[in-house]
């Protein structure tokens, strides 16, 4: 049994899933919910990411992100981006 089915037969919704999976992933600074109605409306996270990746790959990943790009001595040094995912409550049941 995959870990995802095992999650989804705990009762976890699919935004408590991806959340979970977000926290395990290790790559995020700090992860934001904005709850409506007791569901998770809206996922936000501030992800650190592979200074290796092109900026333009990262910039197809998500609709609506923010990054922010630190540089020293003409070298990229750090890249985190701040994206929102907001969840469907179809799949969210």
């Amino acid at each position: 049994m995959k870990k995802t089915d095992k999650l989804q037969s705990s009762g976890l919704s699919s935004s408590e899933i991806q959340v979970l999976e977000m926290i395990r992933n290790k790559r995020f600074l700090s992860i934001k919910l904005i709850i409506k109605n007791g569901e998770v409306d809206v996922i936000e996270g501030l992800e650190r990411i592979n200074t290796g990746e092109r900026i333009i790959d990262v910039l197809k990943q998500h609709d609506f992100q923010n990054l922010e790009i630190k540089q020293s001595n003409g070298k990229v040094v750090c890249v985190n981006r701040i994206f929102k995912k907001k969840i469907n409550l179809a799949t969210s049941a």
